[in-house]
């Protein structure tokens, strides 16, 4: 790790000993300032699963 972080430019150099769990994967385009355009809710992931937050060109439906 030490001699990767010498030798290239971009690899980490501090890691953050953090984990998520990911609850959804999509493309929502460039540019998209829908896409966190606000701070978490309870039910959030729910509404995102479910295809109440977003519409199909991952627009906010809830503004």
């Amino acid at each position: 790790m030490q001699e990767s972080r010498e030798k290239y430019e971009n690899y980490p150099k501090y890691l953050v000993p953090e984990f998520a769990k990911i609850t959804y994967i999509d493309k929502t385009g460039l540019d998209n300032e829908d896409v966190i355009a606000e701070a978490p809710y309870d039910g959030m992931t729910n509404d995102i699963r479910e295809g109440r937050y977003f519409d199909t060109s991952y627009n906010r439906l809830k503004k």
